[in-house]
């Protein structure tokens, strides 16, 4: 994502987005209420007297008062709907609904009354671009492959190799794996391949016989599992710093430190409503977590813990530990000190 422009005053940004994961990231910073200015395709309205007629479509330029947003992941949409607030009142019809559909190449203004602090976080966020990663799980009979990025994962394809299991060769399922991995390479940091036993290390060592440059592309990484029961387990516990950099691998680490401190009972760690809003006031929290399906129930909370000088984190809800911290509440922090009951 690109921002053209911030203006602090006028409370807007202007921003130009680039990936399907920009969309995510602005189906999260959108709230209802805010003004969304985008060009925009659209049945314009001729006037003849007290009667409106309705004419060809055509581009104009709107803004719009956002009511509704859906993000479309498969077709790489974000649609906006509410009604429109300015534009050229000889075409449109000021108050009539309309949905913008933002893709991955459009320009777009935002204007909100206020710009948050976890707005603006995730905007810088979305200018660094993420490292994605390919991720390959299996074992003798199996493939699944994913595709690890910030908006989630995307399981993309399996393999099996039934076919060959009477034969004492694999060569069919390797090289099967080894063109799928090599025409999906680009755009991909890294390619991880996982799973038990020694099926990983066998493709590896095909995959350098025939595409030594391909190889040099890609991980290791262990897994007792294969699918997707497999693929999460890489995310939740690879070693590997490319993981460690993508989103969902650093809000597990935040949860399961979380859940840790909780289950050891030290006072290192509180969640729910009550006790976390104590911590806050008293200044005790470190990091605040907060799920984003929860982030207008906590925005107080959320504000009040930055003044105290707390780290406030948003925690997806669409992976593994995100659903378990949502289960929760949606709300928890790490502590800098302990907190006592007496307190």
């Amino acid at each position: 994502m690109q921002v053209i422009r911030m203006d602090k005053k006028e409370n807007t940004a202007k921003i130009r987005t680039e990936t399907p994961d920009d969309l995510w990231h602005l189906e999260k910073i959108l709230e209802p209420g805010d003004l969304v200015t985008s060009r925009t395709m659209r049945k314009t309205t001729i006037k003849r007297g007290h009667e409106i007629d309705k004419g060809d479509r055509k581009p104009v330029t709107l803004t719009i008062q956002v009511e509704k947003k859906e993000f479309h992941k498969d077709s790489h949409m974000l649609r906006l709907t509410g009604p429109i607030k300015s534009g050229p009142e000889d075409l449109v019809q000021i108050g009539s609904y309309h949905s913008l559909g933002i893709g991955t190449d459009a320009i777009l203004t935002i204007q909100k009354k206020q710009w948050k602090s976890h707005h603006i976080d995730r905007l810088n966020k979305a200018k660094i671009k993420p490292s994605l990663l390919l991720i390959c799980v299996l074992d003798r009979e199996e493939a699944d492959c994913a595709a690890l990025k910030e908006s989630g994962i995307e399981y993309l394809a399996s393999f099996s190799s039934v076919k060959v299991k009477d034969s004492d060769s694999l060569e069919d399922y390797h090289k099967e794996i080894m063109g799928y991995l090599e025409g999906k390479q680009e755009g991909f940091q890294a390619i991880v391949l996982a799973g038990p036993g020694f099926e990983r290390e066998n493709l590896l060592k095909y995959i350098r016989e025939k595409k030594p440059e391909l190889a040099k592309r890609i991980v290791l990484e262990h897994a007792n599992s294969t699918g997707r029961a497999g693929i999460q387990e890489v995310i939740k516990t690879s070693a590997n710093q490319i993981l460690k950099d993508t989103r969902i691998a650093r809000e597990t680490e935040l949860v399961e430190k979380l859940l840790e401190g909780i289950n050891k009972d030290e006072g290192q760690a509180v969640y729910g409503k009550k006790e976390t809003e104590k911590a806050i006031d008293f200044g005790a929290v470190e990091i605040l977590l907060v799920s984003d399906d929860k982030i207008p129930d906590f925005e107080d909370m959320m504000n009040r813990a930055e003044k105290n000088g707390a780290n406030v984190r948003i925690i997806t809800s669409d992976h593994e530990s995100g659903e378990k911290f949502l289960h929760l509440g949606g709300i928890g922090g790490l502590l800098r000190f302990k907190m006592r009951d007496s307190e």
